[in-house]
């Protein structure tokens, strides 16, 4: 009896699958639409939008560009020419043969070398003999007080002893050019004398003077009235 069931169970099994295999599956659409008046509509929710910051951008590193290295010169700087000190010629002229000797003496103490020409003045600026030596002084402190330099007091016992010498000239326009600069500055009793018993003077013609030489010069010069310094051509 109890076989008799499990065979009908077992018929009953096999003849269901069967039957399951032949039957067509619904589609998803159909049964969509079968099912359609069974869907509810649910109220749809707010949607909520979170806003985010926006982040924070970093900060731009800005790397430092080093400068180039300077690449040192292989070329060795050539060292400037020295330059060469410049030398003048100068004539140096005084009045009378008293002058003259110290003039001589001064370049000698200086050590330069020079030539020597004694001129014999055709024309000269002079004021008169003054009735002695003191007088004569005065009047070339005068002479100073009024600008006037290029002097000298005749004291040599001639003929011009105290006489006061302003320049002598080779020509006459350059002793009339001198005695007109003298009534400028205010001297009256100036005159131009043109005779052969004038006194000589005598010149220094010096070469290859340096800066410094001049100076010492131009200083010596100074110091003597009526001595004249100036530059010459050195031909």
């Amino acid at each position: 009896m109890k076989w008799l069931c499990a065979l009908l169970l077992a018929a009953n099994l096999i003849l269901w699958g069967y039957n399951s295999l032949q039957t067509k599956p619904v589609s998803t659409r159909a049964n969509a639409q079968i099912n359609a008046d069974k869907v509810k509509l649910v109220a749809s929710l707010p949607v909520i939008v979170v806003n985010r910051p926006s982040p924070t951008p970093l900060p731009e590193v800005i790397t430092p560009i080093s400068a180039p290295t300077a690449t040192p010169n292989s070329i060795p700087t050539p060292s400037p020419t020295p330059i060469p000190k410049t030398t003048v010629c100068m004539r140096w002229s005084g009045t009378g043969q008293e002058q003259s000797d110290t003039m001589r003496q001064r370049l000698k103490s200086l050590g330069l070398a020079s030539s020597e020409a004694n001129i014999s003045g055709k024309v000269w600026v002079y004021i008169p003999p003054q009735t002695d030596l003191e007088l004569a002084n005065r009047k070339a402190q005068q002479l100073s007080s009024q600008g006037v330099q290029d002097y000298y007091v005749i004291n040599n016992g001639g003929r011009w002893q105290n006489a006061i010498s302003l320049g002598v000239f080779s020509s006459r326009e350059g002793a009339e050019r001198r005695l007109n600069e003298l009534k400028n500055q205010g001297v009256k009793s100036a005159v131009v004398r043109e005779r052969d018993d004038s006194p000589s003077h005598t010149v220094f013609t010096l070469r290859k003077i340096s800066p410094e030489q001049q100076q010492k010069l131009e200083k010596l010069n100074s110091q003597l009235k009526g001595a004249q310094l100036q530059t010459s051509n050195c031909s």
